[in-house]
């Protein structure tokens, strides 16, 4: 028996498996830890109606979950004063990429 479920978008295969273990749980009165942070995880919370909360991050002293990325522009996930985040207005999942980073630091083209 359990009382929540806990699902990733890296972990069960993608959005749309995630979403379906979301909305299994839904089906059971349950809620869904929707685990782990990045743009495709707050797209499926933002998606449900059964998830309490959004893991930003884990709690490491040495991390900061602040900075950005070099391979984005801005913050995917950043949080408001009343400790909050907000979904992106920004096409798609929302990240801004740095193409420029990226053109850059491309190995191989094929």
């Amino acid at each position: 028996a359990c009382d929540i479920l806990r699902a990733g978008v890296a972990g069960v295969g993608g959005i749309g498996p995630c979403l379906k273990v979301a909305h299994l749980a839904e089906s059971f009165g349950m809620d869904c830890e929707v685990h782990g942070n990045g743009a495709a995880n707050l797209a499926v919370v933002g998606a449900i109606s059964n998830c309490r909360w959004y893991e930003r991050g884990l709690l490491h002293p040495f991390l900061e979950y602040d900075d950005v990325p070099a391979y984005l522009n801005t913050l995917v996930d950043p949080m408001d004063s009343d400790g909050f985040v907000h979904l992106s207005g920004q096409p798609g999942l929302g990240e801004d990429i740095n193409f420029s980073y990226i053109e850059t630091h491309t190995e191989q083209r094929y």
